[in-house]
């Protein structure tokens, strides 16, 4: 993304914040998200929390926030929890602007941007100064998704992933339930539909963002303030494949695999096995058949200077 200029942010009066968090989070990121809220406060900044107990409180309290009241609704939390948020403010035609801490497993939102999750001081600083920058959203079958939705493998390691081992272990538990996957997962074949033609795949990945599962460059091109996506579709299966495509993306050299194609489009049909999951921004967010799109909503997103 263009660095957005931050005189006018610094300008402004001390912002209004609400911030949306899950108290779930391990000692470590508990801290962190602590230390960010006092650095915000010494900031000026008027702080508003909002503690979710279950799923859908997060989506329910962005919801109810209105720019009248907040200027920054802030989701503490995972990409989930981002979602979660997105989902809510995206109703309201007098939504405030969106930030992050970033306290989750892969914070990919947060590597998009520029933003260290162990830095309170940076992301204090973004959310009490930064600049936003419009950002386009997807939507799959009706759920809005900010980084990526996929089909394949990674949606059933998503949807099967141990909750106590990720809790835990971090990214360790998706390593560990995509190895068992890769034993006893069928890859059954998909069918991409995008810009009048059909591709075939054991996997595919509607990007809006470069990152996928962390700093791994999946689709080089993609952009948040892109309104395309940028779809990855990956054909090989079982062992063999996970493999392959596990070793190249580390290496960010996943989409430079002969047999890998990316595909820009403004919106695709994934067609598969009915009622197989979708995964969107790391959780499961539709079954297939899905209909994946760019949407017409946007969110104005607070981003480092």
């Amino acid at each position: 993304m263009d660095s957005p200029t931050p005189d006018a942010a610094r300008a402004e009066r001390a912002r209004r914040v609400l911030v949306i968090y899950n108290p779930t989070a391990g000692r470590k990121r508990g801290k962190r998200l602590t230390d960010t809220l006092a650095l915000l406060r010494a900031k000026g900044c008027e702080v508003v929390e909002r503690r979710t107990t279950r799923r859908g409180d997060a989506e329910e309290f962005a919801r109810d926030a209105s720019s009248d009241d907040f200027d920054v609704v802030v989701a503490a939390g995972g990409d989930g929890t981002v979602n979660e948020v997105i989902n809510g403010m995206v109703s309201r035609p007098d939504r405030p602007r969106l930030a992050v801490i970033p306290l989750g497993t892969a914070n990919v939102l947060a590597l998009e941007i520029g933003l260290d999750p162990k830095d309170a001081e940076q992301v204090s600083d973004t959310i009490a100064h930064g600049p936003s920058r419009t950002v386009h959203l997807g939507l799959a079958n009706g759920r809005h998704f900010l980084l990526m939705a996929g089909a394949g493998l990674d949606a059933h390691v998503v949807e099967g992933v141990n909750v106590a081992l990720k809790r835990h272990a971090g990214k360790l538990a998706y390593v560990v339930e995509s190895v068992r996957q890769a034993f006893g997962y069928d890859f059954p074949e998909l069918q991409i539909r995008a810009n009048g033609q059909t591709y075939e795949g054991r996997m595919a990945v509607a990007c809006r963002g470069r990152f996928y599962g962390g700093p791994f460059v999946a689709a080089p091109d993609a952009r948040l303030d892109r309104p395309k996506l940028e779809v990855c579709i990956l054909p090989k299966s079982g062992v063999g494949g996970v493999v392959r495509y596990g070793l190249a993306l580390p290496m960010n050299k996943l989409a430079e695999l002969p047999e890998v194609q990316v595909v820009s489009a403004d919106s695709i049909t994934i067609l598969g096995p009915r009622g197989a999951p979708l995964q969107g921004d790391g959780d499961i967010v539709a079954r297939l058949p899905a209909e994946i799109s760019i949407a017409s909503e946007t969110v104005e997103l607070v981003m480092p200077e």
